[in-house]
């Protein structure tokens, strides 16, 4: 009960750009355990560009992880069980050949981090770097977990699962999507709506989620970055974007971790 209400605060207070402000100042008076990263990765990221480009539009660009790092998790997802979204059931999905398993269109996988090469990347030094400079704090891992998300039998106009919406998973976050299969416009690429990450305006806290239609009406198509590449490509993303996963007409598999301020 008392989770329930400190969850329901928080995602008040965060639609609210000035208690937003002042509650993360509070937040970072708090001594942290700083995080043991590793360097067993190289990404050769810009951090300073990245972090920029993050700051700017709410994502950064697109960047590749390694092949053969790849291929150690997409070894590890064939071993590993995927829950089934209504927290009922849990099954193997085949990477190489892969079958809706149930009847529901995500299966999800939160126990990512006994894969060693996931680890590498979440807790890779410049990762944990990133995520600390745009947090502003030392960043708490709140989240690794991996996606299967198959195709949907009755394909709809708007299905609000797919839909334009932002996260309030904490006061101020941030994401980084892997994808562990290719991804191209048919694949179900996630789309984020530029420059809409660091406020709520009226219109904005009342809809948090969006119609296709709404969504283009109100931003324009030149905002909406699809994100679209080969198995490996990877990019950070701070959801209090706008964005949505887009309907796959083939199985995708996705890698996702969160950061977070509380």
């Amino acid at each position: 009960m008392i989770n329930k209400i400190r969850i329901k605060v928080m995602r008040l207070i965060t639609r609210f750009s000035l208690l937003r402000s002042i509650t993360i100042g509070i937040l970072k008076l708090f001594p942290r355990k700083k995080i043991e990263t590793n360097s067993n990765l190289s990404l050769g990221l810009d951090e300073k560009k990245v972090l920029n480009t993050i700051n700017n539009l709410g994502f950064s660009d697109t960047f590749k992880i390694d092949e053969l790092i790849i291929q150690d998790i997409i070894a590890y997802s064939n071993t590993a069980l995927f829950d089934g979204i209504n927290g009922h059931g849990q099954y193997k999905v085949d990477y190489h050949s892969p079958v809706n398993p149930g009847d529901q269109l995500w299966y999800t996988n939160p126990r990512a981090l006994e894969c060693e090469q996931v680890k590498n990347i979440g807790l890779n030094e410049q990762v944990i770097s990133i995520a600390r400079k745009y947090l502003g704090v030392e960043p708490k891992i709140k989240d690794a977990r991996m996606w299967w998300s198959f195709p949907q039998s009755n394909q709809k106009e708007y299905n609000h699962l797919y839909g334009f919406h932002y996260d309030i998973d904490d006061y101020k976050f941030l994401k980084l999507f892997v994808y562990i299969t290719d991804v191209n416009m048919d694949g179900g690429p996630h789309s984020i709506i530029e420059r809409t990450h660091k406020s709520k305006n009226l219109f904005e806290k009342k809809n948090r989620r969006l119609t296709d239609q709404l969504a283009l009406k109100t931003y324009g198509e030149d905002r909406i970055r699809v994100m679209i590449g080969n198995k490996g490509t990877s990019f950070f993303e701070d959801t209090f974007s706008y964005h949505k996963g887009t309907s796959p007409s083939y199985p995708r598999l996705l890698l996702q971790f969160e950061y977070s301020i509380s």
